[in-house]
C-alpha cells in the first residue's frame, strides 16, 4: 500500500471511531487530525469537508462488516443457524454503531446520494446473503422452498415490516436504542416461525 493510501486509511479509521462514538454533529475534522497527529490541512487534502469524511467511514465499515458476516455465517452448520447469526450480527452492529448510524438522520434531505446508493448497496449484499443462506437450506434438505427469490423478499419484506410498525408508533424517523431491542426480539421470533413452515413435514 502506498504512503498516501495509507494516510487516507488511517484518516477514516480514526473518524470512525469518533463519528461512532460522538455522532456526525459532535466530531469536527481538528479532533480526528489531532487522533492520529495529522494537520487539519492534511485532512482536508483527503476529504473537501466532514461528510464526505463520513461517507468514506460508512462505505469502510460496510466493508468491514460484509467480509466478518461473510466470515461468521461460512461456519455455521444449518441455514438456520447462518439466519439467525445474520440477525445477531446486525443487532451487534447497530448497537455498537448506533450513533453512526443516528448521524445519518441529521442529515436529513441533503443525504449524498452516494451515501444513500452504499446503504443500498448494503441491503442487496444482506438479500443475496439471506437468499443463498435458503438456496443452501434446500441443497442439504433442510428447506422446501418452490421459490427461493420470493420466499427471500417476503422474509425481508416482513422483517421490513416489523421496523416500520415499531417506529411508527412512537412516530420516530430513527429508532431509539430501545426500539432496537424489541425490533431484534420480534425479528427472532418472526424468524423461528417462519423457518419452521419452510420444514419438511414429517
Amino acid at each position: 500500500m502506498e504512503n498516501q493510501d495509507k494516510k487516507k486509511v488511517l484518516i477514516i479509521e480514526a473518524a470512525l471511531k469518533r463519528f461512532a462514538h460522538y455522532g456526525l454533529s459532535k466530531t469536527t475534522m481538528t479532533e480526528i487530525a489531532k487522533d492520529i497527529s495529522f494537520s487539519k490541512a492534511l485532512l482536508y487534502y483527503y476529504f473537501p469537508d466532514k461528510l464526505s469524511l463520513y461517507v468514506s467511514a460508512i462505505e469502510h465499515l460496510m466493508q468491514i462488516i460484509s467480509r466478518d458476516l461473510v466470515k461468521s455465517i461460512d461456519k455455521t452448520s444449518s441455514s438456520t443457524e447462518g439466519i439467525f447469526k445474520l440477525l445477531q450480527k446486525r443487532q451487534s452492529f447497530i448497537q455498537k454503531y448506533y450513533n453512526l448510524l443516528e448521524s445519518t438522520q441529521l442529515i436529513g434531505n441533503e443525504l449524498p446520494d452516494d451515501l444513500y446508493q452504499k446503504f443500498s448497496k448494503a441491503r442487496a449484499f444482506e438479500a443475496i446473503i439471506i437468499s443463498s443462506l435458503f438456496s443452501r437450506g434446500v441443497t442439504s434438505g433442510e428447506f422446501i422452498i418452490e421459490d427461493p427469490k420470493l420466499t427471500t423478499e417476503i422474509f425481508i419484506d416482513a422483517l421490513s415490516g416489523i421496523h416500520f410498525n415499531i417506529m411508527s408508533k412512537d412516530k420516530n424517523i430513527f429508532p431509539v436504542k430501545e426500539q432496537f431491542k424489541q425490533i431484534f426480539i420480534k425479528e427472532k421470533l418472526f424468524a423461528e416461525i417462519f423457518l419452521e413452515g419452510l420444514r419438511p413435514k414429517k
